[in-house]
């Protein structure tokens, strides 16, 4: 599925010819757009009572900055209340937990998924109650809607199965149950000491050629090195049609590149889903076609800010900053303005491609959706993620080592502006046509005219020196 192969009629007829997709009346994403901020706000003024009653976080938070819930009536007014660090969360996970008593059938915890990177690097546990399971059901179902799935489809889920609940794993085997789809776990991963339980590439390839799975879900680096190993050995993979690429970034040549090896009658018509994956949300948000935006499939659970990462003030549609989400209608681990720790775009209203509601992440920087926010450097005004030019500048033909610079125009002058340079060392094609090209590809991927400087490849990576080439240089 690519920009302009679909439509928003095409999507509606998709969802009318499917009984489980048709029959779902209340899918927010089919609202318009008032009645969809209607819902919104509504959870949210729900959910911020009982936030403030039972959050052992959130009622300590509002009683310290005065904050009046009861003044909060839309989603705009959600400025009123202050961000929650990543860190704050994973320091202490269970004051983000709502405490009710007595609790009600739905209120007993069902299931804890974990999310790594406290200080400690110990793990930090997500609550699920039966209420957010049975959400996260019909979350799961409208992500497979949005994905072009069926229940004819089979699954093969390529996602580790680890010592840790993890929402990868989990996950796909709970959107294949709620759609209806055969589920093939490959049980990927590495053997604990007794317990050899896990297959290896080459046995995850005989279960997709003997089920003929037709959708691969894991993450894209482990779906990119199936699909090559599957050529080296002839695998049929001719079944596949979709690729739940979840994650981790899969930027365009990746996406080209996994084509590549597929057989040429298969090729054409995959379609590589570059899902973005959080704890936070419990699932992916996905594309309706490459490129076409990463959708939240659950609007009326979770609400996406994207803030000024100086300010924490939002920002308008379209811009990058920090992205930040508040939960509508949890029960068992309740964040709100959480920043996650990425950058990323956001748009909401109508989508041009398949005619949804909601919110939906769009590219900005490369052809990845979102990156650490570490990892994102500032060059002038301008947000420069370095793994969107190394997607611009691996395998361009004549380029033999390039290194990325930036530094200030007079290294004295802490006031003069930021420069980006491209150091390059070529073979076998002329400068002049190399450099032109390489101008091209970085001003596209960053909005940059970038300097271009040739040297000799020892000069960025000398093998005798160092294991790995120092790809970028923060020279200010």
């Amino acid at each position: 599925m690519k920009i302009g192969d679909i439509s928003p009629q095409q999507a509606r007829e998709f969802v009318a010819s499917w009984p489980i997709y048709s029959r779902d009346r209340e899918n927010p994403l089919w609202m318009d757009n008032d009645s969809l901020r209607a819902l919104q706000e509504n959870r949210l003024r729900r959910q911020l009572e009982l936030v403030a009653a039972v959050s052992p976080y959130y009622r300590e938070l509002f009683k310290r900055e005065k904050i009046d819930v009861d003044g909060i009536r839309t989603l705009r007014d959600l400025e009123r209340i202050p961000v929650t660090s990543k860190e704050c969360y994973l320091t202490n996970p269970l004051a983000f937990l709502l405490v009710v008593d007595p609790p009600q059938p739905l209120d007993v915890t069902y299931e804890i998924t974990y999310t790594s990177g406290t200080t400690t690097g110990a793990p930090a546990p997500f609550f699920n109650t039966a209420y957010d399971m049975f959400n996260i059901s019909l979350q799961l179902r409208r992500m497979a809607e949005i994905s072009w799935m069926t229940p004819a489809d089979t699954v093969l889920n390529l996602f580790p199965y680890g010592s840790l609940p993890h929402i990868g794993f989990y996950r796909t085997i709970h959107f294949a149950s709620t759609v209806g789809m055969k589920l093939v776990n490959a049980l990927v991963g590495k053997d604990e000491p007794g317990f050899e339980l896990h297959r290896s590439v080459d046995e995850a390839l005989e279960l997709a050629e003997t089920h003929r799975a037709s959708v691969f879900a894991g993450t894209g680096r482990y779906a990119r090195r199936l699909i090559l190993r599957g050529e080296q050995l002839g695998s049929d993979l001719s079944s596949l049609r979709t690729i739940m690429a979840l994650g981790d970034t899969v930027p365009e040549g990746m996406r080209d590149e996994i084509r590549e090896h597929l057989p040429e009658g298969t090729a054409r018509q995959v379609f590589v889903n570059n899902g973005y994956i959080l704890t936070e949300c419990q699932g992916s948000f996905v594309e309706c076609c490459e490129f076409g935006g990463n959708h939240n499939p659950a609007p009326n659970i979770y609400h996406i800010e994207i803030l000024d990462p100086d300010s924490l003030k939002p920002l308008p549609d379209g811009e990058v900053g920090l992205l930040a989400v508040t939960h509508l209608d949890r029960r068992g681990t309740a964040l709100l303005r959480y920043v996650v720790g990425d950058l990323a775009a956001c748009e909401s209203g109508i989508c041009p491609h398949c005619g949804r509601s909601g919110s939906r992440l769009v590219v900005r920087m490369g052809s990845t959706y979102a990156a650490r926010a570490e990892e994102v450097i500032r060059v002038g005004g301008k947000l420069v993620n370095p793994e969107a030019v190394h997607n611009q500048l691996v395998g361009v033909k004549g380029m033999v080592e390039y290194q990325l610079v930036v530094e200030k125009e007079e290294p004295d002058n802490p006031f003069s502006p930021d420069r980006l340079i491209i150091r390059l060392s070529v073979a076998g094609r002329m400068r002049d046509d190399l450099k032109e090209e390489i101008i091209g590809r970085v001003h596209g991927a960053t909005g940059i005219v970038p300097r271009v400087e040739f040297v000799q490849s020892p000069e960025i990576y000398d093998p005798t020196l160092a294991l790995k080439a120092t790809r970028f240089l923060d020279k200010r």
